[in-house]
């Protein structure tokens, strides 16, 4: 809220209009919504990542199985 009271100041020592002021208040509603909205994003790519990482350590182990099991079949020929 301290936010608020300097910013004020400052509009009145830059004399700006309603007009100028409710703009920029419409500016900082609007960064504040897409900043929310970036927040949301990361965490969802966070869980994408998370997703990803587990599916390729799933694919490296079941390639490392089937290696190991290509070279002992080899073995026995």
């Amino acid at each position: 809220m301290n936010f608020k009271i300097i910013e004020e100041m400052e509009m009145e020592a830059l004399g700006l209009d309603a007009a100028q002021e409710t703009k920029i208040t419409v500016m900082q509603l609007k960064i504040e919504r897409l900043e929310e909205k970036q927040d949301d994003l990361r965490e969802r790519l966070k869980a994408v990542e998370k997703w990803v990482i587990g599916a390729a350590a799933v694919l490296a182990a079941g390639v490392t199985v089937v290696g190991f099991l290509t070279n002992i079949s080899k073995a026995y020929l």
